[in-house]
């Protein structure tokens, strides 16, 4: 069993992502940005979404697919059913937004753009890996679920 079958390219892109966010603070900090000004109870419960939404994705992703049955077996049920990495989209937007309420920062708000960029472009090979231990199974399942967010589509009949 191999390391990116196992954890893929989670540590590093968490990794990133962490220094993306002191990164933003700092720079916010440094130009002079004011803190967003928010009404303490609104700060609480902006902070608790986040954190609970946060929090429930990536137990009910760890519950779904237990990290050593990682490669093994192709799961589209639970959060896998609506994008194919819910443990990392966890981390881009429910992390970043508990992180920009928490600092009270608007550039961390918009950090979450590049954030989500990196993230496309970190996942590659981990999408390849995918594709080739799964095949054409992978690669339908690709075709109905986003990748960090779920694909909105109406059925037309």
């Amino acid at each position: 069993m191999s390391y990116i079958s196992i954890f893929g390219v989670g540590p590093t892109g968490l990794t990133a992502t962490f220094f993306i966010w002191v990164a933003v603070y700092f720079f916010g900090e440094w130009l002079g940005i004011p803190p967003i000004g928010m009404n303490p109870t609104f700060w609480v419960v902006l902070l608790w979404f986040f954190v609970v939404d946060f929090a429930v994705t990536v137990i009910w992703s760890l519950l779904v697919l237990p990290i050593m049955e990682r490669g093994k077996k192709l799961v589209t049920s639970g959060p896998y059913r609506l994008m194919r990495h819910p443990l990392y989209a966890a981390f881009i937007w429910s992390g970043t937004g508990a992180a920009a309420v928490w600092l009270q920062s608007w550039l961390l708000i918009f950090s979450v753009i590049p954030i989500h960029i990196f993230w496309v472009w970190h996942i590659r090979n981990e999408e390849r890996f995918m594709l080739e231990q799964f095949g054409a199974e992978y690669k339908a399942y690709m075709e109905t679920t986003g990748q960090f967010f779920p694909i909105l589509r109406r059925d037309k009949k």
